[in-house]
């Protein structure tokens, strides 16, 4: 059991110096010190409180559905105007990938099986079928 500990403590390390991990460290700092990007991310959160408490209406429409899905479609794009939250997004999209494919891998040696969905098709971002 030391010596699984040890390696997940390796692996710990692996995934902190990764450049994912890094990126994803920066962007994070760069967005919270943009007041701009504060903001925005505040506005984002209000307009989802609000639009999630209007679909949770057991009267809701179909129509009234789609048009507050529109609206949080429309409020997600305005968010990423902001060339910060757009480096933060897509760098915590990119850890999560890895984070995805170094749990699939655990998963396929301890079940012997590829978990669904975790794999994205494209072999050369993950190297876990060879």
């Amino acid at each position: 059991m030391n010596d699984i500990i040890e390696k997940a403590r390796e692996l710990g390390q692996m995934i902190a110096d990764s450049d994912e991990f890094k990126a994803l460290k920066g962007a994070e700092e760069l967005q919270l010190s943009d007041p701009e990007a504060q903001q925005l991310m505040m506005e984002y959160a209000n307009t989802r409180e609000a639009l999630s408490k209007k679909a949770a209406d057991p009267d809701m429409t179909k129509e009234g559905f789609e048009a507050i899905q529109t609206e949080m479609e429309q409020a997600f794009q305005k968010l990423m105007t902001n060339a910060n939250i757009k480096r933060y997004i897509e760098a915590n999209q990119s850890f999560k990938t890895l984070i995805d494919q170094v749990n699939a891998i655990i998963a396929y040696f301890v079940k012997g099986e590829e978990q669904s969905g975790s794999c994205s098709g494209n072999c050369s971002t993950c190297g876990g079928c060879k």
